[in-house]
């Protein structure tokens, strides 16, 4: 269903406050052109199963207005600011982890592997990640000598044993059918796994968990990079089933260890001092002693108290920040994540009964949305109106889906219009839900009056924060319409378990596939994504995915995400961890508004 295209409004007001919550080969060279959270998804973002915002390889380059490298001076303490709490901590196989979850989480766990700068997977804990020649058989050996902080051995027994756990909890198995399991379809078993020694185990591919019919997976070992890959000791996970009020105590192999956690206030984490990797001068990681994870839920907020001296470094993709924080380069030093982007859109729960089921309705919705003025009163105008959830870059982008990015009053009232005489609706209405922030309230407002010009009613809901993630898993009665951002990476089958009908059930049950999409046109060019051994074929399969979602109006893009990391001069390191095989990391810990903070020191 192609927009027409419209004039757009005249008359447009700036404002000074932003919002929200990004990841990977951007398309434009223009900075103030890139992709950044708006204010439109007043939102919530959620890493996926594979550690990549939903994406199979990471994140975001870097613009960094920093001097040259200086020699790092070990000790000292660090403040950090980010956006959400997180939703049962902190055993991996539990967390319902946002971007700022899994920076807190990657200072007391290591994953099994990472992305280095070059897009290729490296291991952390892994000595190698192996495939088969058809890519349906993985050999995992794990480094020897390293143990978690309460002395158990970081071992292919344990390694396994939290891929078993995590890969058998209702948040993670989704992304994971493909892998072959004890009984074939029960993601509660564990996968079929044969132990060659100590340190090294196999896993194996089967459609629907069936090792019978092996698939073809030659993207698999980017899940070792995520959520699925962070291992905790063994001893700790034991501790938690005997009394889980333990779990808010996490134990892992780190760089920190956990010395306090209070909710929605901080995290506190001390150094490691028997970690495993030292830097290339031979002096142990990590550099400071001590970090203090603080939660401020609103962005300005958190701008201010940096500004103040409160915090020292902070991550925000609330685009009128970034924006200001430009300004301030001599006193706050800011790196950016600009490409291969998530996308700020409008997630919409396809599986509720009403107005937004049909697909009318949503494409009217979606074309009463002013997306320039959108950007320019709550995102300080810096960012590109989005035509879709493939960012420029991604694999299955298109610069011409279907799908225009106009405002078009007329086209959408004709939809809402034949919606109603078809159906004899004598209204339309629809609730709309966003996280608690001034920006959000901002959104939430212009997004209501859009719609009231084609008739239809908004009611908005404010939903906590760390809530907000959990009623969308569960389709909970309140979630038709929420503000979100996701989807970033560059190759399609990180978005496989968000968009494939296999991990959309029905509403009051867990479903990574939070828009509930159902479709077997996506499900069948996700699978030639998955596995086609010809790289032509696996692109037009993605963009037969782009092309649906824009006819559908699966759900409704407004624009790309662009992250920034501002902090005091102070701080350094930023982007500088060495990967244990000599490889360059991939900043931002391979997720939007995240770093690694293995090799961050304090200076003067």
């Amino acid at each position: 269903m192609r927009n027409s295209r419209s004039a757009k409004r005249t008359g447009r007001i700036f404002v000074a406050a932003v919002v929200s919550l990004g990841l990977f080969a951007a398309a434009c060279s223009k900075k103030d052109d890139e992709g950044t959270t708006d204010g439109t998804d007043a939102t919530e973002e959620t890493v996926a199963p594979d550690g990549t915002d939903g994406a199979t390889e990471t994140t975001a380059a870097v613009t960094e207005t920093t001097a040259a490298a200086e020699t790092p001076v070990p000790g000292g303490e660090l403040v950090v600011s980010g956006e959400a709490e997180v939703a049962n901590p902190w055993t991996p196989a539990a967390m319902q982890c946002d971007s700022y979850c899994q920076q807190r989480a990657r200072s007391f766990y290591d994953p099994v592997a990472a992305v280095g700068a070059d897009l290729k997977v490296h291991g952390v804990l892994a000595e190698s990640i192996t495939p088969n020649d058809d890519a349906t058989e993985w050999t995992i050996k794990i480094r020897e000598g390293i143990s978690f902080t309460d002395g158990t051995p970081v071992d292919g027994a344990a390694v396994l044993r939290n891929l078993n756990e995590s890969g058998s909890g209702l948040l993670i198995s989704g992304a994971l059918v493909d892998l072959a399991r004890e009984t074939p379809g029960d993601p509660s078993t564990p996968f079929v796994s044969e132990t060659i020694d100590a340190q090294t185990f196999k896993l194996f591919t089967g459609k629907n968990g069936d090792i019978a019919n092996p698939v073809p997976w030659p993207g698999f070992d980017f899940y070792l990079c995520g959520q699925w890959g962070l291992i905790a000791s063994p001893t700790y996970l034991d501790a938690v089933k005997a009394d889980p009020t333990v779990a808010a105590q996490p134990v892992g192999s780190g760089p920190f260890m956990v010395e306090s956690y209070a909710p929605r206030d901080a995290l506190v984490v001390v150094k490691n001092p028997n970690y495993w990797q030292k830097d290339a001068d031979g002096v142990q990681l990590p550099y400071l002693d001590k970090i203090t994870f603080k939660v401020i839920e609103d962005s300005q907020t958190a701008a201010q108290a940096l500004q103040d001296g409160n915090i020292d470094i902070m991550s925000t993709s609330a685009a009128q920040v970034i924006s200001d924080f430009r300004e301030l380069a001599d006193e706050f030093p800011m790196t950016e994540q600009t490409e291969l982007t998530e996308t700020n859109y409008l997630l919409i729960d396809l599986a509720k009964p009403g107005p937004t089921s049909d697909a009318r309705v949503r494409c009217a919705l979606s074309k009463a949305i002013d997306r320039t003025e959108l950007i320019d009163l709550t995102a300080g105008g810096i960012l590109q109106p989005a035509n879709g959830l493939f960012s420029p870059g991604q694999e299955g982008y298109l610069e011409d889906n279907g799908f225009s990015t106009d405002q078009d009053l007329e086209g959408a009232q004709a939809l809402i219009d034949e919606y109603k005489a078809e159906t004899g609706a004598t209204s339309v209405e629809i609730t709309y839900g966003h996280t608690a922030d001034r920006i959000g309230d901002q959104v939430a407002e212009l997004l209501k009056g859009y719609w009231e010009q084609i008739g239809v009613t908004t009611k908005v809901d404010v939903v906590p924060q760390d809530q907000f993630i959990t009623l969308a898993l569960l389709g909970d009665p309140s979630f038709f319409i929420y503000g979100w951002r996701n989807h970033a990476g560059l190759k399609i089958d990180g978005q496989n378990f968000w968009w494939n009908s296999a991990s959309g059930t029905a509403d009051g049950a867990l479903s990574l596939n939070f828009g509930r999409v159902n479709d077997p046109v996506v499900d069948a060019a996700l699978a030639d994504a998955r596995s086609n051994p010809d790289e032509a074929a696996r692109q037009a399969a993605a963009e037969t995915v782009n092309k649906t979602f824009a006819e559908q109006c699966y759900q409704i893009p407004t624009s790309w995400t662009l992250w920034g990391t501002p902090h005091k001069p102070s701080v350094k390191g930023l982007g500088t961890w060495v990967l244990p095989d000599g490889a360059e990391s991939r900043d931002g810990a391979g997720f939007s508004g995240q770093f690694w903070v293995h090799t961050l020191w304090m200076g003067e």
